[in-house]
Parts: C-alpha cells; structure tokens; sequence
C-alpha cells in the first residue's frame, strides 16, 4: 500500500516537472540592450528629438527597433526598462525623458557647472498591452548627450513576466 501511494506521488511530481519544463520553454523571452550611436554629441533643435539607439548590444525577441527607436511591447507584462546617458555640460542642463504612448513617464535634470563628464541614470517598471510602445527623447531647446565606440549612453529593456 506504501508503495502504490509513492509511486503515485512520483508520477504526480514528474507530471508537474513536466508541465514546469514546458511552461518555461513556451514563455516569450523579450530583453534589449542598445547604445546611442559612435558619433559623439546628440542634440536636440525647437522640437523634442526621439533617441534612436542604432548599436545593438542584444534584442532577444527582436522588440527594439534600431531604425526608430521604439521598443514595442510582444506580449502583455511588466517590464523593466533602465537607461544611462552622459554629457560634458559645462555650465548647462543635461535632460532625457523617457515615454510610453507618447505619455512622458520620466524626465531628469542635471546640472554641471565643473565642466566634467556627467551621468544620467534611471529606470522604470511599466505594465504594457501589446503594441504598446517605449522611447527615449530629449527635451526642444537644444539639450545633448553624449556617445562614442565607449557606449556611455545606454538603452535597456526586458519582460519580467507575462500577464
């Protein structure tokens, strides 16, 4: 009788494993990492810029476009996004401001008046639809960041879980 009772709670334990595996296996795998550009100082003009980080680091899930900036939520979830952007502001602002659907979301300020390099960094958990859409900017009026082959100024992303 001991033995049946164990041998059933041993199928049970490896009919869940396997229903563990393919839970894992079948789960969208989104995450995206990507670097402004080689090209040194990135400014703004009389209107907001839309960051385009073209340099891939990684786009599990291809999510990131690097022709327009744009991450776009696959699945429904909560992701995590994080970015970092440098400049040499040397008596002047430094912002970024990060969107979703064109709602601004985050907006930092920093203020350099020792001339050295400065960093903004900051990130944000967001529940998305599908479709629903991820960018960075900078504000009009002629704010700049900063980027070279070092990549210091940096866009990340990725789906913590699916809803």
């Amino acid at each position: 009788m001991e033995t049946a009772a164990q041998e059933a709670r041993l199928a049970a334990t490896e009919t869940e494993v396997v229903n563990l595996k393919k839970e894992i296996t079948e789960q969208p795998k989104v995450a995206f990492s990507a670097a402004l550009t080689d090209s040194g100082y990135i400014e703004s003009g009389n209107t907001e810029l839309n960051l385009v980080f073209t340099k891939i680091i990684t786009n599990a899930g291809q999510a990131y476009s690097s022709t327009t900036g744009f991450f776009t939520a696959p699945v429904r979830g909560v992701y995590y996004f994080r970015f970092t952007v440098m400049d040499n502001p040397s008596s002047r602002y430094m912002d970024i401001m990060m969107f979703k659907n064109g709602e601004k979301i985050l907006h930092l300020h920093e203020y350099d008046a020792h001339g050295s390099w400065t960093y903004l960094s900051s990130g944000a958990t967001l529940q998305l639809e599908v479709g629903d859409v991820v960018n960075m900017r900078l504000p009009a009026g002629g704010y700049r960041i900063y980027d070279s082959s070092g990549n210091h100024s940096t866009f990340s992303g990725f789906l913590l879980f699916a809803l």
